[in-house]
Parts: structure tokens; C-alpha cells; sequence
């Protein structure tokens, strides 16, 4: 059975998403794809069914999609616009375009910026029966009210704030937790990021920058049980690097004696294939989940794959926690 997608702003990472649904569909190579089977679905049971944004260039153009043209529709806007010129339509007029395309599942994809019209979005994906994605730092899976609302009317609300594969969040994370664990006292570490993307430039609006560190921050800070000094966020867009993120890590903990021991390291990745491996794997747990009607296993679905999360757990810790209960339970 097919799980049917709508996505929600049609950018690099969609696109990317989109390429990578047909390539590991049509091809028996599937290296770099993480996971073949989660929830006991493949890559190729994933269907996308209806696109949208806002974009005027976009609105009307057509992605090819496993032989046939999905066409991106007009989206909402409820907050201020980062484009010059855009098309927009009402809740009223998106709700019934989108229970038109019977999605099984609704990812949102729209800028950093966009925390109203997020919000909107899950809203209409909860009046058309649809469980939501979202991959943007708008406070909604974490909100107890909304989350709620979805569990009601047996759907799921994931996120906030989608954690990359292997990106500046989790790499972080991961030194961290490597250097706690081997028995060194962490003192103090600093993360910072320069990107080329569209959403990193909207990031630097001073309340999404804000918001966006807060949440880097207190995923970061979960690794390690006591306080340190840290300091984390995106710091500067430049348009040449595209797609691209640099991330600048630095670190000084102190070992045997207080020997000090300091790490002083940059990563370069891209943000869209970063982020795909992770989504596929959502997308599968999620339907896994509404199949078995259990919104109680959206914890360890939010502990996997986003950074503001409701349980905080180690990166490793709930790697194995998702692995064992969407890959190996249902492979026995």
C-alpha cells in the first residue's frame, strides 16, 4: 500500500526528496540511502500526490514524478513575505485542494520565517484526516495543544525542527557525547554555521535567529547531564556557497589531571541531501504509526529525526531506539 505525500514549499530540499524517491524506486543500487525498509515500507511505496507554495515562478510549473506531472499549487500566506512577488490563496480555498489529493501525510517544508502560516498548515492538514510533518522550528508538535488535537482524531504531529542526517546539529552532538562518555569533562564549545541556502538567509531575521539558537542549543545541551558554556546557531549567509553549509566547531574540555584537550574542526555538507535520508524515514514511522493506530510512539519518532523535541534523548540513544522499533521489531 502506498503512502500518499503532499508537500509543503516546493525548494531544494523538496526537490531533492523528490529525485531521491524515484532513484532508489528505479534503481537496485541504493547506496547512500540509510535505511531500505522502516515500518516495513520501501522507498518506492512513498507516492507524492500534491505539491504547493507560494512562489509565483513556481505556482503552475509541473515536477516530473515516477512518469506523470505533479503541479505545484498556490499555498497560504499568513505571515510577512519574504518574496517580491508571490500568489497566495485562502484556508478555506487550500483545505479543499488539498483533501482533493487524499494525503496520507502533509510535510511542511516553508521558510524558518513562516512560524504563522505553519501553523495554518498543520491545521488544514488535521481537517483532511492527514498526519503532519514539520520540519520547520514553528512550535507545533511541541505544542501540548495542538499535538493533542492531531492524537484526537488519531494522527500524528511530528517535529519541530527537522535534526539533519549529518549536519551541524548532530555532528555536535555527537562530539560531545563521545567526549563525555570516554570520561572527559566538557567545559565549554561553540558551533558556528554559514550557509548558502534560501532558508539560512531567512534565518537571519533577528526572531528566527533567536529562536533558531534556542532550540540548537537546548538539543546540543542534551547530551551532556551538567551545565557548560555553548554557544550554537547560523551565523551568516553568502550566496556562493548555494546549497552549501560550512559548520565551525570548537571545543576545550579537560581530562586526566585537567589535562586540557581542544578540538578545533570545520564540515561542509549540503543541507537539502542532508535532510532527505532523515525524511524518508519519517514519512515510513509516521504511516507505520497511523496504520497500528499508536500516536504514543511519536516521541521516539521526534527523538530520531528533529531537534525540539518534548522527551530530549542522546542522538545515539534514540538512533537505536527508532531502529529497534521501526527496522528490527518488524524484520524478526
Amino acid at each position: 500500500m502506498s503512502i500518499r505525500v503532499s508537500i509543503i514549499g516546493v525548494g531544494d530540499v523538496a526537490e531533492s526528496l523528490i529525485k531521491g524517491i524515484e532513484y532508489y524506486s528505479n534503481n537496485d543500487d541504493k547506496k547512500g540511502l540509510w535505511h531500505p525498509k522502516v515500518g516495513g515500507y520501501s522507498v518506492s511505496d512513498i507516492d507524492i500526490v500534491s505539491l504547493f507554495d507560494i512562489d509565483r515562478d513556481k505556482v503552475g510549473r509541473s515536477i516530473r514524478f515516477n512518469g506523470r506531472d505533479v503541479r505545484i499549487g498556490a499555498g497560504m500566506l499568513y505571515d510577512e513575505p519574504a518574496l517580491s512577488s508571490y500568489t497566495a490563496i485562502s484556508k478555506d480555498e487550500f483545505i479543499s485542494i488539498l483533501r482533493a489529493s487524499k494525503p496520507d501525510i502533509v510535510i511542511n517544508l516553508i521558510s524558518s520565517s513562516m512560524v504563522r502560516s505553519s501553523r495554518i498548515y498543520a491545521e488544514c492538514s488535521l481537517a483532511c484526516d492527514a498526519s503532519f510533518i514539520n520540519a520547520t522550528p514553528a512550535i507545533l508538535a511541541t505544542d501540548a495543544y495542538m499535538s493533542g488535537m492531531f492524537k484526537e482524531r488519531d494522527l500524528l504531529l511530528v517535529g519541530d525542527d527537522l535534526m539533519s542526517q549529518f549536519g551541524g546539529t548532530v555532528f555536535h552532538r555527537m562530539i560531545l557525547n563521545m567526549t563525555h562518555r570516554r570520561g572527559i569533562v566538557v567545559k565549554s564549545s561553540y558551533q558556528l554555521d554559514v550557509g548558502g541556502s534560501n532558508d539560512t538567509k531567512n534565518t537571519l531575521r533577528e526572531d528566527i535567529r533567536s529562536m533558531k539558537r534556542s532550540i540548537k542549543t537546548s538539543s546540543i545541551n542534551s547530551e551532556v547531564p551538567y551545565d557548560f558554556d555553548l554557544v550554537a546557531g547560523t551565523t551568516e549567509y553568502t550566496d556562493f556557497l548555494d546549497g552549501e553549509r560550512v559548520s565551525y566547531y570548537w571545543l576545550y574540555a579537560e581530562g586526566f589531571m585537567g589535562s586540557p584537550i581542544k578540538i578545533d574542526i570545520a564540515m561542509r555538507g549540503n543541507d537539502a541531501s542532508n535532510a532527505c535520508n532523515i525524511l524518508l524515514d519519517v514519512i515510513r514511522a509516521v504511516k507505520y504509526a497511523m496504520n497500528m493506530h499508536d500516536t504514543n510512539i511519536t516521541d521516539i519518532i521526534n527523538a530520531y529525526g528533529f531537534k525540539k523535541v518534548s522527551r530530549p534523548t542522546a542522538a545515539l540513544d534514540a538512533q537505536e531506539e527508532f531502529e529497534d522499533r521501526f527496522i528490527t521489531r518488524i524484520n524478526k
